[in-house]
């Protein structure tokens, strides 16, 4: 009887448009702009291969800022990105840092996602899914949010913090998941 049940779903399945018709449309909602401020990035030295590719670079994270509706502050430094290179050429960012908001709470941010080639191979595209922990309270809806988020590398003009010519400033916009 369930052998039957399944078969006779999967064959309705199959004639109607299915896999076209979103029944439980998402929207996103910008909710954070950060700028976070590395320096130029160590080599990890003659060890670099990895089981998943190659981790040639690490990108010591020194400071930022971000705001958003109800949130402000800065990324404290002490973070990093440690991402591999896959043979295919698509780069996995693995960043861990944390970010201070102006009122004193400190809020952990775990971003990861693929950065790819597009156009003349030279340039990336990224795209991450960031994950927060935060305290109960004000900033409780970062624990039970979803997220998806962009990294936009060099950050627009006005927007950059790097102060010497071994900092670099990435730009990441953080869109919540509705």
């Amino acid at each position: 009887m369930l052998m039957t049940s399944s078969f006779a779903f999967a064959e309705t399945s199959s004639k109607s448009s299915f896999a076209s018709t979103v029944y439980d449309p998402v929207k996103t909602e910008l909710v954070l702009n950060l700028v976070v401020t590395c320096t130029d990035p160590i080599r990890p030295g003659p060890n670099a291969a990895s089981k998943d590719g190659e981790r040639s670079e690490i990108w010591p994270i020194i400071g930022g800022r971000f705001d958003g509706p109800g949130i402000h502050g800065t990324v404290e430094a002490g973070g990093a990105d440690l991402p591999v290179l896959r043979p295919d050429g698509v780069e996995v960012v693995d960043a861990f840092y944390r970010l201070k908001t102006d009122d004193g709470q400190i809020i952990i941010i775990h971003n990861k996602g693929l950065a790819y080639p597009i156009k003349n191979g030279q340039d990336y595209k990224y795209r991450l899914s960031p994950e927060f922990i935060a305290p109960k309270g004000k900033y409780d809806w970062l624990n039970k949010s979803i997220f998806v988020a962009t990294l936009v590398y060099p950050v627009p003009k006005g927007m950059e913090l790097a102060r010497g010519p071994h900092q670099n400033d990435r730009l990441i916009q953080v869109l919540r998941l509705n």
